[in-house]
């Protein structure tokens, strides 16, 4: 047996040591292949079009030159067909294994989106952690915008979606797996960042004209707000303050600052205060034992107060301080008011972005046949919020 074994190995280790030099595990030639970082998809009357943002890598003759940006576009029926265009036309493979970036622009939410993520899914040429976001027009837009972070677009939109811990907690998480799970689930809710694009108001540089550098730009990405889908369609949108309490509920939300405007103190006067949250213990509870859906959603917050535009403070900022009485009311009376705004985009939408559905069928399942179809108008929301100091 161990004979055999000892055979079969070395017959596969040939073989496969006569494969590379015959070459024929070089497949597509290089300098024919594009690799593409990100996928914008929109949709024309009845057809999609998908615009491919490649990095073309230079011929190997060509020492120390970079790869260079490209973005090409091609129709179809469907979104394979359309990628399969793209690369019909260009003469380069399309190659999407370094792709993690599929931009749905504002024409295609506008009808089931799932048509177009499906194939992302169900494909093995693109990983399913691939970041899923909307555009808040055109798709191809953004990869086409000149921005100052990055030579190619989708880079630079990508290091505003995937913070590292130490930034604030201002953008959803979502990749075509987390959003088809979403759709395909009971409560058919998904949601994904949505994509704005920012003027700087700032003068381009003469320098930079004149050495020809034509990659910096003057926009940047605000990805602070979010889509909310239901089945497959877009039915609503959380502002900024919206997307921070859901992050707030869900993520890891040290070290993520917290504005405060307009706090009048002891004296009366008013002054701005920035927050750094340090511990953050949400929890959200279901109940129906008083024969009514009632969620309850308590968050408790451990703060300090990293800045304030006052002349004169008698605040310090080292560790074990207690916060204000007047800084702790206006910290708690916001957040409570942005939680109950995110209840109410809820209610509005249908879009269950608090997985009340869930919580439901796991936690009361005996409640669930008769909440299921209509939890949304059913359920009551009470928020409770405590601000505390460092300790």
């Amino acid at each position: 047996m161990k004979l055999i074994k000892a055979k079969i190995f070395i017959i596969a280790a040939f073989a496969a040591f006569t494969f590379f030099l015959s070459n024929d595990f070089g497949l597509i030639d290089i300098e024919k292949t594009a690799i593409i970082t990100a996928l914008a998809i929109d949709v024309d009357s009845d057809a999609y079009r998908v615009t491919a943002q490649v990095a073309v890598p230079e011929s190997s003759d060509k020492t120390g030159a970079e790869n260079v940006k490209a973005q090409i576009s091609g129709s179809g029926k469907t979104v394979g067909a359309a990628i399969k265009n793209v690369g019909d036309l260009s003469g380069w493979y399309p190659k999407l294994d370094f792709c993690n970036l599929i931009i749905i622009g504002e024409s295609a939410t506008r009808e089931n989106v799932i048509k177009i993520l499906d194939y992302f899914s169900k494909t093995l040429r693109i990983q399913d952690s691939a970041v899923v976001v909307q555009s808040q027009k055109n798709a191809d837009e953004l990869l086409k915008t000149a921005t100052p972070l990055d030579n190619i677009s989708s880079f630079a939109l990508q290091k505003v979606l995937l913070k590292n811990p130490g930034f604030n907690r201002d953008v959803v998480k979502s990749s075509v797996k987390t959003f088809v799970e979403g759709y395909y689930s009971d409560a058919h809710s998904s949601l994904m960042p949505l994509i704005k694009i920012v003027k700087q108001n700032q003068p381009k540089s003469d320098k930079n004209e004149q050495s020809g550098d034509k990659t910096a730009g003057d926009s940047l990405f605000d990805s602070s707000e979010t889509a909310l889908f239901l089945s497959g369609i877009k039915v609503g949108e959380l502002n900024a303050n919206e997307t921070l309490s859901l992050n707030m509920l869900t993520e890891d939300f040290s070290l993520t600052t917290l504005e405060l405007k307009n706090v009048t103190d002891y004296n009366g006067k008013t002054a701005d205060y920035l927050l750094t949250v340090k511990k953050c213990t949400p929890k959200i509870t279901l109940s129906t034992e008083t024969g009514a859906l009632n969620l309850d959603i308590s968050v408790t917050l451990y703060c300090k107060i990293s800045d304030q535009n006052t002349e004169v403070s008698d605040a310090t900022y080292n560790k074990n301080t207690p916060l204000p009485s007047f800084i702790t009311a206006a910290a708690e009376k916001t957040i409570e008011e942005n939680l109950q705004s995110l209840v109410t985009v809820e209610k509005n939408t249908g879009c269950d972005i608090l997985k009340i559905k869930e919580r439901l069928y796991r936690t009361k399942h005996g409640d669930y046949d008769r909440y299921k179809n209509s939890f949304i108008e059913d359920f009551t929301a009470n928020v409770k919020v405590k601000v505390e100091g460092q300790k």
